[in-house]
């Protein structure tokens, strides 16, 4: 059998975004913070079982951690191997930071006959690989899209082939309501994500992208990619009504308009009471809690969020009315 030392190791440039699976056997909590896209989590351990072998490793001795560590992962060995051989292979496995986790397992199914490598460094090396993608990945010249909060700026980009939805890789809106109904991820997860589509990005003539702060919710976009935000190549104005934003507006932030959604909302109101104004704030909640869902958006778009986001508009080459005008314009600058 082989020792997981001697296992022929594989370098993350070597085997970013090519045909391998990758299999990530850290705790089913570490691959929820991050991955390497597209990778199937098969845990040594799972989140609990972590746990208390990292407390008998702290409190007691290595040896002993080890040993509760393997009871813990032979119990589990036959559904493993049967998850390992349906698996599409070559396969790649990554731990942390390509340590004992995944040279264990690689060697055991190396030994099984199956096409199997370890990643060089883990996943610790793949996170630094993808800061520093991020610095240097090649970004087509971008169109960037401008409108009021509610012209639907997320929906038509997410309809091109060549749109960078930003918000859709955060899972958050950008503003204070942003996570509503949304699962945020983190920074990490984030640029994961972002690099990848970078990546299926990168042969196109242009990318078409919002205009958006230098962070969504918690998260930041790396500065390569918020030069192409702040000196675009064109600017397209989508402009819409009061009544057309409320209404795509109801859509996103209320779909089933219930009494947790309700105070969830008004629960996160409170932040912008000092832009707001304590009146507007009392009626927003009074109208809302009247279930009149369209007025109170209504009140919020106009006192609050146009006149927070009326200087933050750059120069634009084109203003568009609808969406098919929009994705006339977008026709045309392709040719």
């Amino acid at each position: 059998m082989h020792s997981y030392f001697d296992i022929s190791m594989i370098n993350i440039k070597e085997v970013y975004g090519k045909n391998y699976t990758f299999v990530d056997v850290r705790s089913p909590k570490e691959f929820e913070e991050d991955t390497i896209p597209g990778a199937v989590n098969i845990p040594l351990l799972l989140d609990d079982e972590r746990a208390i072998v990292g407390t008998i490793y702290t409190k007691e001795s290595k040896d002993k951690a080890m040993q509760v560590g393997m009871e813990f992962i032979s119990k589990r060995l036959p559904e493993m191997f049967q998850e390992y051989n349906q698996l599409k292979q070559p396969i790649i496995i990554f731990c942390w930071r390509g340590g004992m986790r995944s040279g264990s397992i690689t060697g055991l199914l190396k030994a099984c006959g199956i096409d199997v490598q370890q990643l060089e460094g883990g996943y610790k090396t793949y996170r630094a690989f993808v800061r520093e993608q991020l610095k240097v990945v090649e970004i087509p010249k971008s169109i960037v899209v401008y409108g009021h909060t509610g012209a639907g700026k997320t929906e038509v980009i997410c309809q091109l082939d060549n749109g960078l939805d930003l918000e859709g890789l955060a899972e958050h809106r950008g503003s204070i309501l942003g996570d509503i109904g949304l699962k945020p991820v983190g920074q990490k997860k984030f640029e994961s994500k972002l690099l990848k589509r970078l990546n299926e990005l990168k042969d196109e003539k242009f990318i078409v992208i919002e205009c958006e702060s230098r962070k969504i919710g918690k998260v930041e976009i790396p500065q390569k990619v918020f030069e192409k935000i702040k000196k675009p190549w064109k600017g397209i104005f989508l402009e819409k009504s009061v009544e057309e934003r409320a209404k795509i507006s109801r859509e996103t932030y209320f779909p089933e308009a219930n009494e947790k959604n309700i105070n969830e909302i008004i629960a996160k109101l409170e932040c912008i009471k000092k832009y707001l104004g304590g009146k507007n704030l009392d009626k927003v909640k009074k109208l809302l809690r009247e279930n009149k869902i369209t007025e109170a958006i209504k009140l919020l778009l106009v006192d609050y969020y146009d006149l927070h986001y009326v200087n933050s508009f750059g120069t634009f080459d084109y203003t568009v009315k609808t969406n098919e005008e929009f994705f006339d314009v977008v026709k045309k600058l392709v040719k």
